[in-house]
């Protein structure tokens, strides 16, 4: 097994197989639909990388910044 699938082994039995499938079917789906919309554009497929890296990249650090900040209990 290589380092990366031990990886998603252990991020997959802590959130759960359900949830896991769930949330890595949404985010290909989220991908390929970002490839098709950028597939009849004119530009370049190196600035089609880049610009869905700072898509993901953004989103990344959304999320870094929701569970960095203090929450509310009731």
């Amino acid at each position: 097994m290589t380092q990366t699938e031990e990886k998603i082994e252990n991020f997959t039995n802590s959130v759960g197989v359900d949830l896991s499938s769930q949330f890595e079917k949404q985010v290909s789906r989220t991908i390929q639909e970002l490839m098709d919309s950028l597939e009849n554009r004119l530009i370049d497929d190196e600035t089609k990388v880049d610009y869905a890296t700072h898509v993901f990249a953004k989103a990344l650090d959304e999320m870094v910044d929701y569970l960095e900040s203090p929450k509310l209990l009731n």
